[in-house]
């Protein structure tokens, strides 16, 4: 009986909290602006290092969705996530009818990087129904940072300032539900999604600030908190507005590899 109550009241917690996160970090790409000028490409493809956070470098695709491996509906491995749960609490990054999605974070560059969101009708992430790529330029690394709260994942107190800019988005809807969610999610920019129909278009062009953290010493929690993995991460916490100054400010978003 005290087993059975100390997993209701640890999946309560982790409901609440997974709708916390997903709340938090929905502002990240649905305010996208088409600029003035369209852009020919925008790149997901991994290539290059972002060197001199925390005195490391960021590298290669990691998922944001790697986080939630300790529940069953996430693929230990790539991320990919089934559980409609984790779906319902992301629920403004999935598309309707979608089995399945994950959320990358791809460094592009010594300068750029992007964030890839990925629909799919089935449930292991293998038929795509819808792909956005935002992509972000003139990635500048600043100061670093001591003496921040850790957080849940107990990832690092330490951190380093950046800047970006949203520069580009890239989609496509393979179907008619994921057009209609692309259109939705990237109101904003004032594109008109086609399925069937890969589009590139200009994002924001808005200045982010962000407080990252990077451990590439296959870093892990002890598995009381909601993100039970071993990998590289990549913590990210980001505004438009200016640098955060913690991560418990609320926002901080954990990214993982293999």
């Amino acid at each position: 009986m005290k087993k059975l109550l100390f997993w209701m009241v640890l999946i309560v917690g982790i409901v609440a909290l997974i709708g916390s996160c997903a709340k938090k970090d929905e502002s990240t790409a649905a305010t996208a602006t088409a600029t003035a000028s369209t852009p020919t490409s925008c790149s997901s493809t991994a290539s290059g290092s972002i060197t001199g956070v925390d005195n490391q470098s960021l590298s290669g695709s990691y998922s944001v969705m790697s986080q939630y491996v300790l529940y069953s509906g996430v693929d230990n491995d790539t991320g990919c996530v089934s559980s409609t749960g984790i779906m319902d609490g992301f629920s403004s990054h999935v598309a309707s009818g979608a089995g399945s999605f994950n959320y990358f974070r791809v460094v592009t560059s010594s300068t750029t990087y992007a964030i890839v969101l990925k629909n799919y009708t089935d449930t292991a992430c293998s038929s795509e129904m819808s792909s956005l790529v935002i992509g972000y330029t003139d990635v500048a690394i600043g100061d670093n940072v001591t003496g921040l709260t850790t957080g849940a994942a107990s990832n690092g107190t330490t951190g380093t300032k950046a800047t970006s800019k949203q520069y580009c988005m890239k989609g496509k809807g393979t179907t008619d539900n994921g057009t209609a969610w692309l259109n939705t999610y990237t109101s904003a920019s004032g594109i008109n999604w086609v399925t069937g129909e890969e589009q590139i278009t200009g994002a924001s062009g808005s200045t982010y600030y962000h407080l990252w953290h990077s451990d590439n010493s296959s870093q892990t929690s002890d598995g009381s908190n909601y993100s039970n993995y071993v990998g590289n991460s990549w913590r990210e916490r980001q505004s438009t507005s200016g640098y955060p100054t913690d991560w418990t400010d609320s926002g901080a978003l954990d990214a993982f590899q293999r």
